[in-house]
């Protein structure tokens, strides 16, 4: 292997925006390779519509998703051209291998036979410094921490893994490779190349004895791994961000490191109230975001991601960026009438029964079958009757390991596209209202994710409506998008708060 291994190492390939090259790759240069060219730029200007299930008009999305979905990464793989991983929340998932070695240490190569070897492996898992390192599986096999911090497969004793976080770039011949699970050696002793690993990476030391001889381990073994993930500041209250990073994978904790991070946001740039209301309403609907940041993606898809978990919205007003739960018994922040809309402007519309879906696929990762690919099926035989077909429609939503939350989120996204109510909060069969108006300038205050109560003669009474979009231009005449807003959107079919 060559002198150096390079900075850009991981599970898959993730393209951020160049703000973010420090932030993964700390602007080194390893084997005269400056590792931030292969980044492209992901610009946001404003980040929200992860509301899953809203009904919208025809120019408009509905639900965030894609067709497919893999589940976590859970095989080991040899790549010094991607970008190391970031890890939060609880993850399990796979190292990437940046350097290995074999050799005949310590007599493990039968010199009448040759060919048992030693094997020596360095696996990145993070490009960051992890809050706890809970286990280890060689292939299918539990490895047994010892007293040492040495993870071995206690049956046949061939395979020693020991984590370790690097604050500065080591070189392997420095490193303390696992002999046994009592014992360590340098990489100097055992005889390895020199190879430098880099800063602030998050490393497994892998040591494998193949044994041809008994036919013992012969060959390597997928060593995965289930991490507490990195450390962030959270929200203390309205006004404070927290001065010390703690264990968190509360979505808008996630989302704050992501921008502070990932896109050089400074504190004064984040509106911490909103921040900090969006936090508790996470931990009040138990929405939690679990997420291995190793897929291929930009800045802007990967937030997404996360607001998906929690039905977030993320813009940016006024200089600050700002978030916002879409969840229950949400006040109405102003009330609009006809001399606040322009007048003919406003226009009232519905998608048709057969334009959406009666039927949601939501595809999360379950933690309790192994962190394999699972999905939840939400539908409505009702609608289908109605409809006079069954429609589906596939929700991809990474970050979610609870099939409770699944089905949360997966049951509140049928019925945001699905439900209205009447005037006693009685659920009906028909798709929510969606308003396009105008508006002057003494309403600019508003903001993507306020509810707002629009009182007008074109309605049959006053309505809540939730605001999805805003556009404006040098006049001062504002563009409002909105969709109806009903507490039945949040609560099962005999009227039960899901969350």
């Amino acid at each position: 292997m060559g002198s150096s291994v390079r900075k850009a190492v991981g599970l898959a390939t993730i393209f951020f925006a160049p703000q973010i090259a420090t932030y993964l790759l700390a602007g080194t240069t390893y084997a005269g390779v400056a590792l931030a060219t292969s980044l492209v730029t992901a610009g946001i200007t404003l980040v929200g519509s992860s509301v899953l299930g809203s009904a919208m008009t025809p120019q408009a999305s509905d639900i965030g998703g894609s067709e497919a979905y893999a589940g976590q990464k859970l095989q080991t793989q040899k790549t010094n051209t991607a970008p190391v991983p970031i890890l939060y929340g609880y993850n399990r998932s796979a190292g990437n291998i940046v350097f290995q070695e074999t050799n005949a240490y310590n007599n493990a190569d039968d010199s009448t036979k040759g060919y048992n070897r030693s094997y020596w492996g360095v696996y990145v898992i993070a490009g960051h410094d992890i809050n706890d390192f809970i286990s280890v599986k060689a292939d299918d096999n539990s490895l047994t921490e010892s007293a040492s911090g040495i993870w071995y497969d206690s049956g046949r004793d061939k395979v020693f893994v020991k984590a370790q976080y690097l604050s500065s770039n080591t070189n392997v011949t420095a490193l303390s490779f696992p002999t046994s699970s009592s014992a360590t050696a340098t990489g100097s002793t055992i005889g390895l190349s020199s190879a430098v690993i880099p800063a602030n990476t998050y490393i497994l030391l892998v040591h494998q004895i193949f044994d041809a001889t008994n036919n013992l381990n012969t060959k390597f073994a997928n060593i995965t791994f289930k991490t507490q993930g990195k450390k962030i500041k959270t929200f203390t209250n309205s006004s404070t961000i927290s001065s010390s990073t703690s264990y968190s994978y509360n979505p808008a904790n996630i989302i704050y490191d992501l921008l502070v991070n990932a896109l050089a946001v400074t504190d004064s740039e984040i509106d911490i109230e909103s921040f900090y209301n969006a936090q508790q309403d996470c931990i009040t609907n138990s929405w939690y975001c679990h997420i291995a940041l190793i897929q291929q993606a930009n800045i802007q898809s990967i937030i997404s991601d996360v607001l998906a978990t929690c039905r977030g919205q993320l813009h940016h007003c006024e200089g600050q960026w700002r978030l916002k739960i879409d969840t229950k018994s949400q006040t109405s922040v102003r009330t609009l009438d006809n001399d606040d809309i322009i007048a003919n402007s406003l226009n009232i519309s519905m998608k048709g029964n057969q334009d959406i879906a009666n039927k949601l696929i939501f595809k999360f990762v379950n933690v309790n079958d192994d962190y394999q690919a699972d999905q939840k099926v939400v539908e409505s035989s009702t609608l289908q009757t109605l409809d006079g077909q069954t429609i589906e429609k596939i929700l991809d939503v990474k970050g979610v390991t609870d099939e409770g939350q699944a089905s949360e989120l997966a049951e509140i996204a049928l019925n945001t596209m699905r439900y209205s109510e009447d005037s006693s909060g009685n659920r009906l069969n028909q798709t929510p209202l969606i308003c396009n108006f105008g508006t002057s300038v003494k309403h600019a205050d508003l903001e993507i994710g306020d509810v707002i109560t629009i009182s007008h003669d074109l309605l049959d009474r006053d309505r809540k409506f939730m605001i999805l979009s805003m556009e404006t231009d040098q006049s001062g005449f504002l563009l409002i998008t909105a969709r109806e807003y009903a507490e039945t959107h949040y609560k099962d079919s005999s009227g039960t708060y899901l969350i």
